[in-house]
């Protein structure tokens, strides 16, 4: 009886030990590493892809920016007179201002072009995950097992001082 119970005791202290163990010091043929870096590989496909995404949406931006100037400019010296396309640039230009406040208003965010870039990256990435049906929070949770106790540290000081 005293025998079992020591035995079953010990299992349990050693499960509580390696569940406790980061993985980071686990031996090196640990499936859950390979998993991770299966995981690590599609997140940084799905990364780039949501990158590209963006950037395109930025130069479509730029491009359909440069035809308004183009077309203003058409309007303004050839077809009317500054008379006439006064109004139009000074609604439009309200018109832009008044969506750069509407997004600080909703997003409470900056309307700079980092901030803009980083919440469509966001935006974006969210969307592929769901998309290529990628487990976020089982790669979050083998990263963390993988961190050894030093880069937790590091990640915990970085985080603090981007805050």
């Amino acid at each position: 009886m005293t025998l079992t119970f020591t035995t079953s005791v010990c299992i349990q202290v050693v499960d509580l030990v390696r569940r406790s163990v980061p993985l980071a010091l686990t031996p090196e043929d640990d499936p859950r590493k390979e998993e991770l870096k299966v995981l690590q590989e599609r997140k940084e496909q799905i990364d780039k892809q949501a990158h590209k995404q963006v950037r395109l949406i930025l130069w479509s931006g730029l491009g359909v920016l440069i035809m308004q100037v183009g077309l203003f400019f058409r309007l303004t010296f050839w077809d009317f007179s500054w008379d006439v396309m006064e109004p139009i640039a000074f609604f439009t230009t309200t018109t832009g201002l008044i969506i750069g406040y509407a997004y600080f208003m909703l997003t409470s965010k900056d309307p700079s072009y980092q901030d803009l870039m980083k919440t469509l990256f966001l935006s974006r990435q969210r969307k592929l995950i769901k998309k290529y049906n990628f487990d976020i929070n089982r790669f979050k949770e083998l990263r963390e097992k993988c961190q050894s106790p030093l880069d937790r540290k590091l990640n915990e000081t970085l985080v603090l001082k981007d805050a």
